[in-house]
């Protein structure tokens, strides 16, 4: 974006009239400070908080009143008390810089940004909302437009009363000061801190920001006497000395407030000069200074301040003698009268409007009006602003604030059918957080319960759409509670599901509610929104672990969807029955759906494309689709570029990550894992677990890296302490045969019958299954080879695009040939088609080296397993897959003749202690195996090297140097 032309600054920051700006010097240097950093393209936000009059407002435009003079470009937003618009204060700079960024926009993504933007800012609410892109990609277009100005000329953006934004723009604030964190942007933002005007979510926002590096908060001190002082001495032309005395009295009444100075400064000064007593008389509080102003004011005149004070802290003229129930000659006469009264300022540039000389005066004017003039006044002016002013700014946000003001004198219904219209609008700028605050805000007027429920249920599919299931599940299941309709309830317990199986939590509650809500409708299989909710207690009854049960549900779900001529219905069943489990028997039936879901939902443009896809790509894998994951990953690279949401830039890192993980692009991998982690701890979800952690490990295991952890192991952590599949990976790793076995012995006890349930079962059967093969443990590997037998051709992966582990048939063929059963060279066969299929290198050369593993076993000299350890080396070598390298290594050792006759590592652990003259009983204890298996051992080592008996054995360790 190259030179754009920055507008005047606000003209209350530059016309005659201003107080002198005395004091923090240190607030200022911090500011400027942080200027200087921003310049040098480390971006800033600084926060300044203070209470209401405490200067925050003059200091930011002081600051950039002298930044601007030394060339930065300033543009600046405000947030009003009233219901404003979607992302205030935003909108104001970014109207000013569209023009320039649309104009010089080249690249695609930045024409879709600025178009993106352009819709959003000026959406009227006539227009349908466009669902085919996300709220955080207009993040990311203002934030896109926010950098393209900055790289032709710094830019501070100042933004006062954040106190007063709605949820949305403090969501985007918080990704502009992320975004912008190494752009030439210095962001200055005020706000109140203290009640009632403190905004709680602005706090968290703000209390999150602060771990970043550039974010800083100012809390403004009232001024001290010295500071008064100075001040007097200005205003009232005195000397230091002689306006101290003034300068404490003041003080004490003022307690140091800029604004109470600015106002009581004067009488108390001449005061002083004519030696007045009557001075301790002085108003203390803003009331009593308003009040002591409106009294010199007529009836009239005080009506038409009324009356500017409910329209708001800015007016417009015309508004104001269009609405005053006073003739025109009087209302000016009034707005004048105003002016010389000092409560109101006059226009300082033509076409500028008449504005309040603080929040503080405007709302003691309102606090002073009886409470039922306050009320009858928003009502006349959201009647007139209604029936005269169809073009007046933020019309629907206004009136949906006055009818709701005036809701007491009868207006409700207009309140509830403007408040919809502001929610729709809302949710039309992708501004999600507060269309659900509207709607519930609705709700709460109207006095029809139907429709209560109605927007309720609206209010939380926006608080879905913003990503806050937590608050989406809270108005779902109110309205299971509190509606007396039963097709709503049903509704909403179908909206309390999917707003919980995403996180994945349990299904139980979800479950309850469906029931619960189902018991009192008809069970009419023609009904759609019947058929949609038994979609939903199939996957709520899955949550819980019944998998064969939902099942069930599920195919007859389908069943039914598919017999009517409702496209949402059968979009809503196929979507909540593939996703039900991870089970291996019904992955190709849950393939088939989401193979007959994508076509429906990719039109949509919506996230549904991006739930679809993430099950599709996960079930490509445990299938061996190459083609599946590729168009997977392109439909969540295509959705995270439309809806820029952390949520869906976490599953691109996800099948990323596992792409390059099973093809052995280990650098990639570990790459994709640092993005995932990052995307992971930016969205907002109720799982606790870290998939990052595993994703995390597998890099380093293949890589070689596991060692690292040796010193922070010891051997007797326990299994029910930690997560065990990850201590026993980690024990097996690092070759603790004692710890592996005692840890893989507790995992298997703990197995219960509905283990092939979890979607983490397929990682601890690997995990097993390795320990097992290199402790040589008979016992575990026949326990657990039925279990693997589930899989016989497909991949085995823990999780969605967690852990990889490759094809169930090397596992298998390795258990087989350790226990001397089965075909193992068929497993080994169809595990490299299954890599190959898959594009997975790092599979591919596992299942090589576990093949030559094989061959040696029984022949230990087998050309043709160095032929397959050759061809798993020259894959593994370039790749740095040092795993895979160890393993074969391992075996090259065992098959040398005179390094130990084909004697495996377990077996060397045995032949010693037989050296040492131990008995089978003796080596089991050692071991921490069976007798059984130790006896076997003791077979095998005397079957390789050609001994009869255990004297024999024992005298070729000794000759091997095996002792």
């Amino acid at each position: 974006m190259r030179e754009w032309s920055a507008p005047a600054l606000p003209a209350g920051w530059t016309t005659s009239g201003q107080p002198p700006f005395i004091a923090r010097h240190e607030e200022v240097a911090a500011l400027e400070s942080a200027w200087a950093d921003a310049v040098g393209g480390a971006g800033r936000a600084v926060f300044v908080s203070g209470e209401p009059g405490s200067g925050k407002s003059r200091l930011v435009s002081e600051v950039c009143i002298r930044l601007r003079e030394s060339g930065a470009a300033v543009l600046a937003g405000s947030c009003i008390q009233e219901l404003g618009t979607p992302f205030e204060p935003f909108d104001e700079p970014l109207r000013v810089l569209l023009p320039a960024y649309r104009a010089q926009a080249v690249n695609p993504s930045d024409v879709e940004s600025g178009e993106l933007l352009e819709r959003v800012l000026e959406r009227t609410g006539q227009d349908a909302a466009d669902r085919s892109m996300g709220q955080e990609r207009v993040f990311a277009a203002v934030i896109d437009v926010l950098r393209a100005a900055a790289m032709s000329r710094p830019l501070v953006l100042a933004l006062d009363d954040l106190h007063w934004a709605g949820p949305a723009a403090i969501q985007l604030l918080s990704r502009v000061v992320e975004g912008a964190a190494d752009a030439k942007v210095l962001l200055l933002g005020t706000l109140r801190n203290a009640p009632p005007d403190r905004s709680d979510a602005l706090a968290d926002t703000l209390a999150s920001l602060s771990r970043l590096r550039g974010v800083l908060r100012l809390d403004l001190d009232p001024f001290t006497v010295e500071e008064i002082t100075d001040y007097v001495a200005i205003r009232a032309g005195l000397s230091r000395a002689g306006a101290r005395e003034s300068a404490e009295l003041l003080r004490e009444l003022t307690g140091g407030n800029p604004f109470l100075l600015r106002a009581m400064w004067r009488p108390v000064v001449e005061a002083e000069r004519q030696g007045d007593q009557r001075v301790i008389e002085l108003p203390d509080s803003v009331s009593d200074i308003v009040r002591s102003r409106i009294a010199t004011l007529d009836l009239a005149q005080r009506s038409v301040l009324g009356l500017a004070a409910v329209l708001g802290e800015e007016v417009d003229l015309g508004e104001v003698i269009g609405i005053s129930a006073t003739s025109v000659e009087v209302t000016l006469e009034a707005m004048d009268a105003a002016v010389r009264t000092r409560l109101i300022e006059p226009p300082r540039v033509p076409g500028d409007r008449y504005r309040f000389a603080h929040a503080i005066a405007r709302q003691a004017v309102i606090d002073l009006m009886p409470g039922t003039d306050v009320l009858r006044t928003h009502a006349r002016i959201a009647q007139v602003l209604e029936a005269e002013f169809p073009a007046a700014p933020r019309l629907i946000q206004r009136l949906a604030h006055h009818y709701s003001a005036a809701r007491a004198l009868g207006f409700g219904d207009r309140a509830v059918t403007y408040l919809v219209r502001a929610a729709q609008l809302a949710q039309d700028r992708v501004a999600y957080e507060d269309a659900g605050r509207l709607f519930e805000r609705a709700s709460e007027i109207t006095p029809d319960a139907d429709e209560r429920a109605e927007l309720l249920l609206r209010s939380a599919a926006s608080w879905h759409m913003a990503a806050d299931t937590p608050q989406a599940r809270r108005l779902y299941e109110r309205v299971t509670v509190e509606s007396g309709n039963p097709r709503l309830r049903v509704r909403a317990a179908i909206g309390y599901e999917d707003a919980s199986w995403r996180p994945g939590l349990p299904g139980h509650r979800a479950l309850e509610l469906l029931s619960r809500a189902l018991a009192s409708v008809p069970p009419d299989e023609t009904d759609s929104l019947y058929i949609e909710a038994l979609g939903s207690v199939a996957r709520a009854t899955a949550f819980t672990g019944a998998i064969d049960e939902a099942e069930l549900i599920g195919d007859r779900a389908v069943e039914l969807a598919r017999t009517r001529d409702d496209p949402h219905v059968l979009i809503a069943v196929l979507r909540s029955t593939s996703s039900m489990t991870l089970r291996p028997s019904s992955v190709a039936k849950r393939q088939d759906r989401v193979r007959e879901l994508l076509p429906l939902v990719r039109p949509t443009g919506t996230e549904w494309i991006g739930a679809a896809a993430v099950q599709f790509g996960g079930n490509a894998y445990l299938l061996g689709d190459r083609a599946g994951m590729d168009q997977a990953e392109r439909d969540c690279v295509e959705l995270g570029r439309r809806w820029s949401r952390h949520h869906w830039d976490y599953w691109v890192g996800c099948v990323r990550f596992l792409r390059a993980l099973i093809a052995g692009r280990l650098d990639d991998a570990a790459t994709a894992c640092q993005n995932v982690q990052r995307h992971e701890s930016s969205f907002r979800s109720d799982a606790t677990a870290s998939a990052t952690a595993l994703q995390s490990y597998m890099v380093r295991r293949e890589s070689g890296r596991v060692e690292r952890v040796r010193p922070l192991i010891s051997g007797t952590e326990s299994a029910a302490e930690h997560w065990a599949p990850g201590l026993l990976a980690i024990y097996t790793e690092l070759g603790l045969s004692e710890p592996a076995s005692r840890t893989l012995d507790w995992m298997l006890e703990q197995v219960g019958p509905d283990a092939g349930n979890s979607s983490d079962w397929p990682g601890r059967l690997a995990f097993m299954t390795e320990a097992a093969i290199w402790l040589e443990d008979v016992r575990a590997a026949e326990r657990l080879h039925p279990w693997l037998s589930d899989y016989t051709g497909l991949n085995l992966m823990s999780g969605l695009f967690v852990a990889p582990f490759g094809p169930a048939d090397l596992y298998l063929g390795r258990l087989e040939s350790l226990l001397g059963i089965g075909s193992p060279g068929v497993r080994f066969e169809r595990a490299l088609e299954l890599a190959e299929r898959s594009d997975a290198a790092l599979h591919f050369a596992r299942t090589l080296g576990a093949t030559a593993e094989h061959l040696r076993r029984t022949d230990p000299s087998s050309e043709e397993a160095s032929a397959f350890a050759a061809r798993a080396r020259a894959i593994a070598e370039p790749a740095g897959m040092v795993k895979v390298l160890r393993e074969l290594d391992v075996g090259t050792a065992a098959s040398a003749p005179e390094a130990a006759g084909g004697l495996t590592a377990r077996e060397c652990e045995v032949i010693a202690l037989i050296a040492q003259g131990r008995s089978n009983r003796d080596i089991a204890a050692q071991l921490v195996i069976s007798e059984h298996t130790a006896a076997n051992h003791v077979r095998n080592i005397l079957t390789k090297i050609g001994a009869v008996n255990r004297t024999q054995a024992a005298m070729f360790a000794r000759e091997r140097g095996l002792t």
